[in-house]
């Protein structure tokens, strides 16, 4: 019986360690593809779910290499590389925040690195979209964390990511689903610039963190 039960754990250990080993490969493939992007697109949908109350947004984003542009609903982020700068056109408000102090956006680069350290991560399902295989790669916080876990949807035939999802303890949600993708777009670099007299100019509050 010590026997069954020992090869029964080495078993596990075994498929613990496959799964593992699979979800890296697939998750360094990812990763490869969009650091190597010298620009991308991405066209989405954008849920966020908290006490019950759903809220739902399409948005795009324009990135090269660590720079980005980002469009949700009234909101308008753009990533200098020094500075992240939030606009809120219906508060007519600009929120302008050292790249160092915060972590209140959603990038594909940023989506990836997390799984590079503090999470574990293992194959989750596997659904068909259309003539699109889609795995799911589940990553769970190693240490303390607001978040209970995360589900990043990669297409396994061209290595993009479809969808993803984060899940907080207090059962909030946040979820993307790409709805299109180009890359290695030609993108002109004042896409990435903010003009923060434009702003004065139009009666927008302007804070410093």
């Amino acid at each position: 019986m010590k026997k069954i039960i020992y090869t029964f754990i080495l078993l596990l250990v075994g498929v613990g360690t496959l799964n593992a080993q699979s979800a890296k490969q697939i998750l360094d493939k990812v990763y490869t593809k969009y650091t190597n992007a010298n620009s991308y697109y991405i066209k989405f949908d954008f849920n966020h779910t908290i006490n019950g109350k759903l809220t739902a947004r399409s948005g795009e984003v324009y990135s090269m290499k660590q720079k980005f542009n980002l469009n949700v609903g009234d909101i308008n982020q753009i990533f200098t590389g020094k500075e992240l700068i939030t606009v809120s056109k219906d508060d007519k408000e600009v929120t302008i925040s050292d790249a160092s102090n915060t972590d209140d956006f959603l990038t594909p680069t940023k989506v990836l690195n997390t799984y590079r350290s503090g999470y574990n991560y293992a194959l989750a399902d596997k659904i068909k979209v259309g003539n699109q295989t889609i795995q799911h790669i589940k990553l769970t916080p190693t240490g303390s964390s607001s978040m209970k876990h995360c589900i990043l949807g990669v297409n396994t035939a061209n290595n993009q990511i479809y969808d993803y999802k984060e899940v907080g303890k207090n059962g909030e949600t946040t979820s993307i689903i790409v709805k299109d993708y180009l890359e290695n777009l030609l993108i002109h670099k004042s896409y990435f610039n903010f003009d923060q007299k434009k702003y004065k100019s139009q009666g927008y509050i302007i804070t410093q963190l």
